[in-house]
């Protein structure tokens, strides 16, 4: 079995102050990789934006982003955030 997740890495307010948030919004699970790899490649040809494959055997972890080219500062540490969507594909544990 495997598990895929989807993390959504976007802008948020907080009391008055452009800040940002990392939450999860989806999560699958599959029997084999290939069928998880190919949920993921769909799902990111449909978006628009910079990919970024990394793509591991075995135990390790992989993971693939999509960037949405939405930036914003950070009002309390003067950062610059970007948009993206993480994809994580792993072992599930069951």
């Amino acid at each position: 079995m495997y598990v895929v997740t989807v993390h959504h890495h976007d802008k948020d307010i907080v009391r008055g102050d452009l800040e940002d948030k990392f939450e999860l919004i989806d999560k699958e699970y599959f029997n084999t990789r290939k069928s998880a790899k190919s949920y993921i490649e769909r799902s990111l040809n449909s978006m628009r934006g910079a990919k970024r494959r990394d793509y591991h055997k075995g135990s390790e972890t992989s993971y693939c982003y999509c960037f949405t080219g939405v930036t914003w500062q950070h009002e309390n540490s003067g950062e610059m955030m970007e948009e993206y969507y993480q994809y994580t594909l792993k072992k599930a544990n069951l």
